[in-house]
């Protein structure tokens, strides 16, 4: 075995098979070494010696997590609650002062290449003595600059990065670079040369130094000047440890409120804004335990009286489950001032929470049967002879429980409808429908087998006379006709105009619109592809606005359906001469984004691909503001929340579209870049400070082209509410639209709820659409 050693890099540990494979490999290194003027100097050791003492990647990334927290540790203490014991610490010093980082390592612990420019010239400044390494004091140095050191020093070290050449001056050729630099970093491509050369005469034009071509460290600082609270606590984030002055102060304890009062405040606030959804769970839960007792029979037993009670509530939950699929219904009540007293945006979860009632009492029903089987069973025969007029045995026949199970209408339908529930509820588990979304939607689909065992259930009016059908009738026609009216289009095969294969896999297809077919921005769709199985249906937002001719959906591929249909229209499998798919849809239905025209003012938000309700909206709000078609919207603030820009170029380009006929100025938008540095890192501060002077300029984003607002991290929605409130006191409520990830829809909720709290008009009302 033989441990390559190289001074500041990982070990090589290699195995041969024999000394003699050695002795070669061995004279071949040395052979090449001396050729390149170097020295191989050989030291034997044992084998276990040598596996110990090795630096392998995996020693080197711990040694390296050291290096991190203990610079951090020194600066800023220990973690709240964090407990060491003295000879650890010792250890740990002795260990990271060893330490020092290469340029590949620091541009690791940035999250950078090493080739990047901003990382070199970081690098550079960070390197005091020149030898090529970070040491722990020079890092531990500048980590402690950046969280507490002045306003002044920051800005030395961005002059002095900017400052390649050392002469003391910034040229406009290592400003450039610098900002190339930048672009780099936030990964757009949407900047080039003439731009840059605008950009940088501009912020000197700005500074009043527009006779000068370079910069020295008094005309930077002039230039830099209404920036410098942005500088105060921006830190270098690594390795995940996003600490500075600012975050640290930010923990410190403050002044509250009574625990009590401000609980208070939350609960009532909370009740506020879930009245409607609350009291129809109120109103559900009481007639439902109402059907349960008074359809109790004490008189006949507990196994009776838990059968029958149950029978009851559950015929009213199952019954109910129709009403909340009854997709036209409901989207037809969007249109009228009823939906103000019904939550008809909650039904799916009021959906779920009526089937795991009915779940509850079907349970309950099942054992009641049991029991009632077992206690009749187990009776002497006299006894059974006037059990039921339904019921005629010989004289001498006593019944086992198996002939009550299966031997009888009732027993034989309730273990048929026992299996039934417990596959569509296996299969609507939330981990299974998201993996096998087929599965759940075939076995979704024995509801109907289940309600016809329902209703044959009760004919064998083995305790009492059959009333699953009462309760059933009424929900029943309103669900035919729902499914009737679903019919229109379902089958129609719609002939596709355009399939474009998007970045970050998403893909849009544009196809005919059916002849009459009307529908709302922020309405959605079930669609499926003949090509790819054309029985299995899909919910996806219409991205195309009612005024215009076609259809269109944005797809992301995320699922074994979309991903095939994504690989199917893939322009090197997909030939539209010799394939024909078909579009068929079912629909359109109501989504939580449709009623945003019903406000004076409205909050948009979108994150990730649930922008896609706001392709739509936004070309429907500009186009009814344009032409004055009667909208009542007269501001519009759309936020946008995504990883990057490049994972959603399609969006950009419907933006770009609806601000050139936003001629109202109805709109405004904000972007904000969430997969991105610490709010408060240098890199982050100098992308901002760039971005404003560009805005400034050309009245635009230097990285989308833009007239919107970019900005690095998650918006602060209760901040950015309370400043939307203040300037539209004059209205009574605003609407407050969302549609991506749960924990953005629950974000914005708790943002509305800690608003609402004021009591100040206007009102904010949350409505949402969950994606993914």
């Amino acid at each position: 075995m033989l441990s390559v050693r190289i001074p500041r890099d990982y070990d090589l540990v290699l195995e041969f098979d024999s000394n003699a494979s050695l002795k070669r490999f061995l004279h071949k290194l040395e052979t090449f070494l001396t050729s390149h003027k170097k020295h191989l100097e050989q030291v034997p050791t044992y084998r276990e010696q040598m596996l110990s003492n090795a630096e392998t990647r995996e020693r080197r990334e711990k040694r390296l997590e050291h290096f991190f927290r203990e610079a951090y540790a020194l600066t800023f203490g220990p973690k709240p609650g964090e407990k060491r014991k003295m000879e650890e610490v010792t250890g740990d010093v002795v260990m990271v002062m060893r330490t020092s980082l290469s340029r590949s390592e620091f541009a690791s612990a940035l999250g950078m290449k090493g080739g990047d420019v901003f990382v070199k010239m970081m690098f550079n400044i960070v390197d005091k003595d020149g030898d090529g390494r970070i040491s722990f004091q020079e890092f531990l140095d500048t980590v402690v600059l950046f969280s507490k050191g002045h306003t002044e020093d920051k800005l030395r070290i961005i002059f002095d990065m900017c400052d390649d050449d050392r002469n003391g001056v910034i040229d406009k050729g290592e400003l450039s670079e610098m900002l190339r630099s930048l672009v780099e970093i936030a990964r757009t491509n949407s900047l080039n040369d003439d731009q840059v050369t605008e950009l940088i005469d501009g912020m000197f034009q700005s500074a009043g130094l527009e006779h000068k071509d370079a910069l020295t460290y008094a005309d930077f600082k002039l230039m830099m000047r209404e920036y410098r609270g942005d500088l105060i606590a921006i830190g270098l984030d690594c390795k995940g440890a996003k600490q500075n002055l600012w975050t640290r102060r930010s923990t410190w304890p403050e002044r509250h409120r009574n625990a009590i009062l401000r609980k208070w405040d939350e609960l009532i606030t909370f009740l506020e804004a879930n009245r409607q959804n609350i009291f129809y769970l109120f109103v559900f839960y009481v007639v439902t335990i109402a059907l349960f007792h008074t359809d109790l029979r004490h008189i006949m037993g507990v196994g009776i009286a838990i059968t029958r009670g149950s029978a009851a509530a559950l015929s009213f939950c199952y019954s109910l489950l129709l009403l909340t699929m009854s997709r036209n219904l409901l989207t037809k009540l969007k249109e009228f001032s009823v939906q103000q007293y019904i939550p008809l945006d909650s039904h799916i979860q009021f959906h779920k929470m009526c089937a795991l009632t009915a779940f509850f009492f079907s349970m309950l029903h099942t054992v009641g049967h049991v029991v009632n089987f077992y206690h009749v069973s187990t009776q002497p025969i006299e006894h059974l002879r006037c059990l039921s007029k339904e019921i005629s045995l010989p004289s001498d026949y006593k019944p086992t429980i198996t002939y009550w199970l299966f031997q009888t209408l009732t027993g034989l339908t309730g273990v048929l409808l026992f299996i039934v529930m417990i596959i569509i509820f296996v299969f609507a588990h939330p981990i299974i429908r998201k993996k096998a979304y087929n599965f759940f939607w075939m076995t979704h689909s024995l509801y109907i087998v289940l309600y016809i065992l329902s209703v044959l259930h009760g004919l064998g009016r083995l305790t009492a006379s059959p009333t699953f059908w009462v309760f059933l009738i009424g929900p029943a026609i309103v669900y035919t006709l729902d499914k009737i009216i679903s019919l229109r289009t379902k089958f129609m095969g719609l002939d596709i105009i355009e399939t474009v294969l998007l970045p970050s896999d998403v893909l849009k297809v544009k196809f005919y619109r059916p002849p009459n077919f009307k529908y709302l921005s922020g309405q959605w769709i079930r669609l499926s592809c003949t090509g790819v199985k054309p029985e299995e249906f899909h919910s996806f937002t219409l991205t195309s606005a009612p005024h215009e001719n076609f259809l269109s959906c944005h797809i992301k591929a995320q699922g074994p359906w979309t991903w095939k249909l994504r690989n199917y229209f893939d322009p090197s499998n997909f030939n539209p001469k010799e394939m024909d798919p078909k579009i068929q849809l079912d629909g359109p239905f109501g989504g939580g984004n449709q009623d945003w025209y019903k406000f004076e003012v409205a909050v948009m938000v979108g994150g990730g691909i649930g922008v896609t309700p706001y392709a739509s909206i936004l070309n429907d709000l500009v186009f009814g503001t344009s032409t004055n078609s009667g909208v009542a919207c007269k501001k519009v603030y759309f936020l946008w929340t995504c990883p990057s820009h490049r994972h959603f170029e399609w969006f950009i380009d419907v933006l770009r579209d609806v601000e050139s006929k936003d001629v109202t100025n109805v709109l405004e938008m904000h972007i904000f870049i969430t997969q991105f540095f610490h709010k408060f890192d240098l890199r982050t501060t100098m992308l901002y400070i760039c971005e404003n002077h560009f805005q400034r300029i050309s009245k635009r984003s230097m990285f989308t082209g833009l007239k919107a607002v970019n900005h690095f991290g998650r918006p602060d929605m209760t901040s950015f509410l309370k400043f939307v409130q203040k300037k539209h006191s004059y209205v009574s409520k605003i609407g407050v639209f969302s549609c991506g990830p749960r924990p953005l829809t629950k974000s914005i909720m708790s943002a509305c709820e800690e608003v609402n709290q004021s009591r100040k008009l206007p009102y904010f009302i949350h409505h949402f659409e969950n994606f993914g």
